[in-house]
């Protein structure tokens, strides 16, 4: 698996708009899901929104499989706002995967990243994060990785 960058782009916009419609937590017992309302409903929004955030693509074998909107702040944090795989992929590691990319993105971009920070929405995602090596903070539903 590799990540790229998201470009600002009509193409790249139309790639991620097909996921981020599709968002959705999973939930304890897989069967329902609970949606979100979607950020970016539109391309001027995604401009906007790729202007000021990191927004990266999940790809194998040449095909994009997922996407994370990743906000940097002052105190060397960044915060993982939306974490995708679409469903076809997921179950299959690719998550985990995808994760451990960002990762080793974060690592090696230059920056001093001290933590990186996701809010868990369900027990799925707790168990999710805590296979990734994040941890809860405080019992929150606040998890971190330090760097």
């Amino acid at each position: 698996m590799k990540i790229r960058r998201a470009e600002v782009t009509r193409g790249d916009y139309e790639t991620f708009k097909k996921m981020h419609l599709n968002f959705r937590y999973s939930e304890v017992n897989e069967v329902e899901e609970r949606a979100r309302n979607a950020v970016i409903k539109s391309y001027e929004d995604y401009y906007m929104y790729a202007d000021n955030e990191w927004i990266y693509f999940a790809v194998k074998d040449n095909n994009v499989i997922g996407y994370v909107v990743i906000t940097a702040y002052d105190d060397l944090t960044v915060k993982l706002e939306e974490v995708y795989i679409a469903k076809e992929f997921q179950r299959k590691g690719n998550g985990k995967k995808f994760v451990k990319k960002i990762i080793e993105f974060l690592r090696e971009c230059g920056m001093p990243i001290k933590k990186v920070e996701v809010f868990s929405a369900t027990m799925a995602t707790d168990n999710f994060w805590a296979e990734c090596k994040f941890r809860s903070v405080n019992g929150s539903e606040m998890f971190e990785y330090v760097m």
